[in-house]
């Protein structure tokens, strides 16, 4: 697997402290995005049942949300389209078409 490089900090000289016990977020989709007061925020989901329900039916959750700055939202889309491309992935199409051809 190839490992995209450290994204540059808009505080360079802070040192990076990698938290183990970071929460992680597991998201089967994108809900939706929104652009206030110059803050990109973006809605994760992710599939699930409610097993408690005599009849459970899969459901869209809300897992999180993500807001940054606009200039981290563009680094983070550089970097993105940047590490997709290098696993051989095309950024700007989306997994199930790239599976069709």
């Amino acid at each position: 697997m190839k490992m995209h490089p450290p994204i540059q900090s808009p505080v360079p000289d802070a040192p990076l402290i990698d938290n183990m016990f970071a929460p992680e977020l597991l998201a089967g989709g994108l809900s939706g995005l929104s652009l206030i007061n110059g803050i990109v925020t973006i809605t994760l989901e992710n599939p699930r049942a409610d097993h408690a329900r005599p009849d459970p039916v899969l459901e869209r959750v809300v897992v999180g949300r993500v807001g940054m700055p606009v200039p981290i939202a563009q680094a983070l889309l550089c970097a993105l389209y940047q590490f997709l491309s290098q696993h051989r992935l095309n950024p700007l199409m989306a997994q199930s078409e790239q599976h069709r051809q």
